[in-house]
């Protein structure tokens, strides 16, 4: 099923998604960075690439959205397509979720009093396993059931086209 928002041919969504995979990851290896060297720098980097994929996170659910609602109303003759498409969409809301609670308790990048921020490590944690199964599902749709492939059509036979033509 070809994706319903393109540019140049190219589907909108598999664009849109690199942004907030790239940040909530920048997200994660900064709290590695700041439980590391304690710089409050990386707990900031922290926070600001949250903020910025939680952003980019909503345009990667509306641009994903009309896709979904193409396999929902082809769904009684795909119904493996709408589960894992209902899935990762699931996910993928779970993990918006997540990290606005993520960011919710980074105090806009600050150091808590006395350094702790085993909570939002902990949460950080939990988002990219999230993000690692809504990704698995998302790969699912396009490797397996073909959403937002434009899939192309089979070509006339050259044989059939030069019968009895020397070339």
């Amino acid at each position: 099923m070809k994706s319903r928002l393109q540019i140049g041919g190219h589907p909108i969504h598999a664009m849109a998604v690199s942004l907030p995979i790239g940040l909530y990851t920048a997200a994660f290896i900064g709290d590695l960075a700041y439980l590391v060297v304690r710089d409050p720098f990386w707990f900031k980097l922290a926070f600001w690439a949250i903020a910025i994929g939680l952003v980019g996170h909503l345009g990667a659910i509306s641009t994903g959205l009309p896709d979904f609602l193409a396999v929902r109303a082809e769904h009684l003759q795909r119904p493996d397509a709408w589960r894992v498409a209902t899935s990762h969409l699931v996910f993928g809301i779970g993990l918006l979720v997540v990290q606005g609670l993520n960011a919710g308790l980074r105090n806009f990048g600050e150091v808590p009093a006395g350094g702790s921020i085993a909570m939002p490590v902990i949460v950080n944690v939990i988002a990219m396993g999230v993000l690692g199964v809504q990704g698995w599902y998302g790969g699912e749709l396009v490797y397996r059931h073909f959403i937002g492939v434009d899939m192309p059509q089979p070509e006339e036979s050259h044989a059939g086209k030069h019968k009895g033509k020397r070339q």
